[in-house]
């Protein structure tokens, strides 16, 4: 058996930290050109890819290289023969930075299409951008992946940059802020890591859920907060959780979380989903008749990164064929996909998905603790499994480590209460079953 490539070791990690579908879409047909002790350089399908996969599959791609003893390489991404014409990675943590540190200029306010789902979000977040405000400090952004909570923390940076040129605005991903910790205390620069995120008018830290349960991070977190907050400066976070639903997280930074405004952001409903694609089209300046539209809006009802995806994917299959977008052409390009999507789930994927809401693998859900951060979920994702699937009490008590059919009973019975009393939770839950009936 050949022995695998370096790019081969990194996809096997990144397998289990991206939807299947986008890796399927993004990833399948990559494969390494060459490699040196410096350089990793992977081929892609199509120029487009080179960019889109840099753009959203950053931070993905960082992390599974560290897990794969390679996280020292530059990785490039090139099409058309031609490895070096484009450079969408660099290596390590700067990887990441490329798309954190900068502002990604595809994500403004004038691009952001709203609609019911994200309505309060927008305005919340338009607010603080242009005007800043103690009663908005800080601003908390919540809602499931891809739904929008990047583009909008992107948006708030830019608006703000062209209201107030002077003003100092950091943005980080929640592995870049871990990172910057982990470095500043290895190389005794904490206090160079602190001046820059406490000089910051307004600080925009996303997917904060994933700084919890590392204590060194949450320390810098909370004086990093209190500092910032103490001298009027902003604060915007997002994550895929309420700070109430954050595993771990303790009463002092969840009284921090919970102390300005909460805004959450739903699934698009099929009108937004049009509205979205219409504009993707517009901006590439692609004819997009409606039977197409609400063709692709009506396969992906949740997820606005992957209805994007969907669309770059129509494009090019169009730019391949040297044909229009017509009905035909979407479901001939989207046919493999299309094909898995439209099959039922299984209980493994679902017990997956529910899981990775709050950031934890299957094999958590499944082990046998009592913790409150482990339990909760799982109580989730056997009332899902109750909703979605034909399988019985004992069969889904049997998938979480053997538990007793009274156990499943007792956790459909608490989800369903708990769906009764809390608005939100039930949008959360609702969102899962819609996802997977």
């Amino acid at each position: 058996m050949d022995k695998p490539t370096a790019w081969e070791k990194i996809l096997e990690h990144l397998k289990s930290r991206i939807d299947e579908r986008d890796f399927e879409t993004w990833f399948r047909d990559t494969k390494q050109r060459h490699e040196t002790p410096e350089v990793i350089s992977v081929q892609v399908r199509a120029p487009l890819y080179v960019s889109w996969i840099s753009e959203n599959f950053a931070s993905q791609i960082s992390e599974s290289a560290q897990l794969a003893g390679l996280g020292g390489r530059e990785i490039r991404f090139g099409a058309d023969g031609d490895a070096s014409s484009t450079v969408a990675a660099a290596k390590g943590p700067a990887l990441v930075r490329k798309k954190a540190g900068a502002l990604n200029p595809a994500y403004t306010f004038e691009n952001f299409v709203t609609g019911n789902s994200n309505r309060l979000a927008h305005a919340a977040a338009l607010r603080v951008a242009e005007h800043g405000t103690r009663q908005y400090n800080p601003l908390f952004v919540c809602g499931g992946a891809g739904l929008g909570k990047t583009h909008l923390m992107h948006a708030i940076g830019h608006r703000r940059l062209s209201r107030q040129p002077g003003d100092k605005v950091v943005y980080l991903t929640s592995e870049t802020f871990v990172n910057e910790v982990v470095l500043g205390v290895r190389f005794n620069r904490m206090e160079a890591v602190r001046q820059r995120l406490r000089a910051a008018d307004i600080l925009l830290l996303d997917d904060v859920q994933f700084v919890i349960g590392k204590e060194a991070s949450e320390n810098e977190l909370f004086n990093t907060f209190n500092a910032l907050y103490d001298d009027g400066h902003q604060i915007v976070f997002s994550s895929d959780v309420l700070p109430r639903e954050i595993p771990g997280l303790n009463e002092r930074l969840k009284s921090r979380f919970e102390g300005g405004l909460i805004v959450d952001i739903q699934p698009p409903e099929l009108e937004t989903r049009v509205a979205i694609l219409r504009q993707k089209a517009e901006a590439r300046q692609i004819a997009l008749d409606d039977d197409v539209s609400f063709f692709l809006a009506l396969k992906i009802k949740t997820n606005v990164r992957q209805l994007a995806g969907y669309f770059e994917r129509v494009a090019i299959f169009s730019e391949m064929r040297g044909e229009p977008i017509s009905l035909d052409l979407a479901k001939e390009a989207l046919k493999d996909v299309l094909r898995d999507a439209e099959q039922t789930a299984s209980p493994a994927e679902i017990i997956r998905a529910v899981g990775a809401h709050w950031g934890l693998k299957p094999t958590e859900l499944k082990a046998r603790t009592k913790k409150e951060q482990i339990v909760f979920p799982r109580q989730v994702a056997m009332y899902v499994l109750k909703e979605t699937t034909s399988l019985s009490l004992p069969e889904i008590g049997r998938l979480f480590g053997d538990k007793h059919h009274t156990t499943a009973l007792y956790s459909i019975r608490k989800i369903a209460a708990r769906r009764e009393e809390d608005s939100e939770f039930n949008r959360l839950v609702t969102g899962f079953i819609s996802q997977y009936r």
